[in-house]
């Protein structure tokens, strides 16, 4: 089975044009992307009041880039905060056995 065999097309509107989209991702996952990307641009447009769709599409990109950074960036201190209570954890245990 190749590469292609597993990509599913899906038919997808952001902001107001009409795209296919090949992925490995369900359909349904595919539009749930969309329509999030699509919901973004919207919103810049109204925000910014402007038309200019490379603008809008840059805006928005950097926008969601700058959500999944942060969020990246919570889960490693999260990350941090647990294997630093995790080493406090054992090392009470190991006191303990002592």
């Amino acid at each position: 089975m190749s590469h292609s065999d597993n990509l599913h097309k899906t038919k997808v509107t952001i902001f107001g044009s009409e795209y296919v989209l090949s992925s490995e991702e369900s359909e349904e996952y595919t539009s749930e992307i969309s329509n999030f990307v699509d919901k973004k641009m919207n919103q810049i447009a109204g925000d910014e009041n402007t038309v200019d769709t490379t603008r809008i599409a840059l805006m928005a990109a950097f926008d969601i880039a700058d959500q999944i950074v942060r969020q990246n960036n919570r889960h490693e201190k999260d990350r941090i905060r647990i294997d630093e209570a995790l080493r406090r954890l054992e090392q009470q245990i190991d006191d303990a056995k002592k």
